[in-house]
């Protein structure tokens, strides 16, 4: 329930301030005093798109805040710990729009996007006004009507389940079909690259041992003549013997005492490594001959391995892993037609699923739809049209494409379901039923708006008291039927804060709460007010709203009106 509201700079409105009890308020004025800015600035806390036209001339922002109570059901409480909020007895919405059009919002003073006021409105607030009205006449609309009257939310989730699983299964179908058609073909391909890799018999490390073995066959004569070179160097008494004597000569001035430091024990390692080194060109010298013959294998084996290294990924180890996956792909595709069985299996068992739970959906649909459409012909009769006839066609979603056969006709499945729906009215007595969209007049669509959510409210009632907005719910109202919409809402307004924008006397004089808006000119600007009237001030707006004059026989029935109530 919204317990007060602040606005600030809202087109014409430079500072309004209301705090909002329970029952039935009604908003009256004048055409343009305003009424509609205090509508928009609610669409504004639930998140509607805001515009930098909204914001009051000269100003650089408008700021809109909502008191609230906390709503207690548990999609609201589980929505606010996700986005952080603390949960105490009241939410405070506060929703900013810059002159440049920059829009921001909070709920408790934690950042929110307008995404998350959309989502937690529903919890808050009820807007019907002329778009929700003219929504009603657009069949696609309709059906999502009957599941949240006959409470089937939980139903229509197990359809879109089921249906999100089998049409999984079809995708995977439709690949395995064509993976099937190409399979001959394909394996083909992997008996052929498979057979030319294996027949390499290619080893790891291979092409980096036969690079070599080419250089030192290559350039055999030249090798063989530097390592002689080199181990002249380091045998004799210019190599390893010498570091040897050296060694021993400065071990023997250490004992003397002369201080060399590390020299001793330096030289002693480098003959160490020279003896190494000798060792590992003697092994060289041993691996070095002349021998054409191998050349050419050599050379043979090195252009196979880099053909089919260009051919399968650049490296001998892209090679090697192609081979892997190749063999793989064989055993996937040789297992083909056992999982086609399977999933030929699986599919159908959650096609006989999924037609199931749909088949419970309309079940569930024809029902609730008898049950709406009979309490809602009840309101209408208190609204005026009391021979009216109202129905829903549901019918199945036929195609002739359908992917669901169900008896002899082809059905376009869904998640949610395989109907289509549309409610038919009959205004009068001796009238065949007809589209709602095609024959309902603008009042009569406003006044079968109001009935169908006037039983949504009755069924769906969940506890939390909501604060429902109504504007230009009069449209085409008058005389008898006003008053009745009046009691109408005033019998909501002991379920829900009920808020309602009208310029009709006898709702007027329905409500607990009355303000009135107006406008004035200050300053050379044009400024809303907003003040609750009560006794002889309210006895004069109903007077001015019957639009008879103020006279004595005006303010007797505008009396009369008051007190009935």
């Amino acid at each position: 329930m919204l317990c007060e509201l602040d606005v600030r700079n809202l087109g014409i409105i430079e500072t309004v301030h209301l705090t909002l009890g329970g029952g039935l308020t009604v908003l009256t004025g004048e055409t343009g005093a305003g009424k509609s800015l205090l509508v928009q600035s609610l669409q504004l806390l639930a998140g509607a798109r805001a515009e930098a036209e909204q914001v009051r001339g000269g100003c650089d922002r408008l700021v809109v805040e909502g008191r609230f109570r906390t709503p207690s059901a548990p999609t609201a409480r589980r929505l606010l710990e996700e986005l952080g909020v603390d949960v105490g007895d009241e939410l405070i919405l506060r929703r900013e729009v810059s002159s440049g059009g920059r829009s921001r919002a909070w709920v408790n003073d934690v950042a929110v996007t307008a995404g998350a006021l959309q989502r937690l409105a529903p919890s808050l607030l009820a807007i019907d006004g002329q778009h929700e009205q003219r929504g009603l006449a657009d069949p696609a609309t309709h059906l999502a009507v009957v599941d949240a009257a006959g409470g089937l939310e939980g139903l229509r989730g197990q359809v879109s389940e089921a249906f999100a699983a089998w049409q999984e299964v079809r995708e995977r179908l439709v690949e395995q079909r064509a993976a099937l058609a190409s399979r001959r073909d394909r394996l083909d391909v992997i008996a052929y690259q498979t057979r030319e890799i294996e027949d390499a018999r290619l080893q790891v490390g291979e092409d980096i041992a036969r690079r070599e073995e080419r250089s030192l066959l290559r350039h055999g004569s030249r090798i063989a003549e530097l390592v002689g070179v080199a181990l002249h160097a380091l045998g004799g008494d210019g190599g390893s013997a010498a570091l040897a004597r050296a060694a021993r000569v400065t071990r023997e001035l250490s004992e003397l005492g002369v201080g060399l430091g590390q020299t001793s024990e330096e030289l002693s390692q480098a003959q160490i490594l020279a003896e190494e080194a000798v060792r590992s060109l003697e092994a060289l010298a041993d691996r070095v001959r002349v021998d054409p013959g191998r050349l050419e294998v050599v050379e043979a084996r090195l252009a196979t391995i880099e053909r089919l290294s260009h051919k399968y990924g650049g490296s001998l180890e892209a090679v090697l892993a192609h081979l892997e996956r190749l063999a793989e792909e064989r055993r996937r595709l040789e297992a083909v037609e056992d999982d086609l069985a399977h999933l030929e299996q699986a599919e159908q068992t959650l096609r006989a699923t999924y037609l199931e739970r749909a088949n419970e959906l309309s079940a569930a649909r024809r029902e609730a739809g008898l049950v709406l459409c009979r309490e809602a012909v009840r309101v209408l009769a208190r609204l005026g049209m009391s021979r009216v006839e109202l129905r829903l066609a549901l019918c199945r979603r036929e195609s002739p494409n359908g992917s669901l056969q169900v008896g002899d006709a082809r059905v376009e499945p869904g998640p949610d379901g395989v109907d289509i729906g549309e409610f038919l009215i009959s205004p009068n007595p001796g009238e065949e039923v007809r589209p709602m969209a095609r024959i309902a007049s603008g009042g009569e669509l406003s006044r079968l708006h109001l009935a169908i959510r006037t039983v949504l409210r009755q069924q769906r009632d969940e506890g939390d008291h909501l604060t429902l907005l109504y504007d230009e719910i009069d449209s085409g109202i008058g005389g008898r039927v006003a008053d009745e919409l009046g009691v109408l809402l005033a019998e909501q307004g002991r379920r829900h804060q009920v808020l309602v924008v009208t310029h009709l006397p006898q709702l007027a004089v329905r409500a607990a709460t009355h303000l009135m808006i107006s406008k004035a000119t200050e300053g050379g600007r044009t400024t809303t007010h907003v003040v609750e009237v009560s006794g002889e001030s309210r006895e004069e707006e109903v007077v001015r709203m019957m639009g008879g004059g103020a006279n004595a026989a005006a303010r007797a029935h505008a009396r009369a009106l008051l007190g009935r109530t």
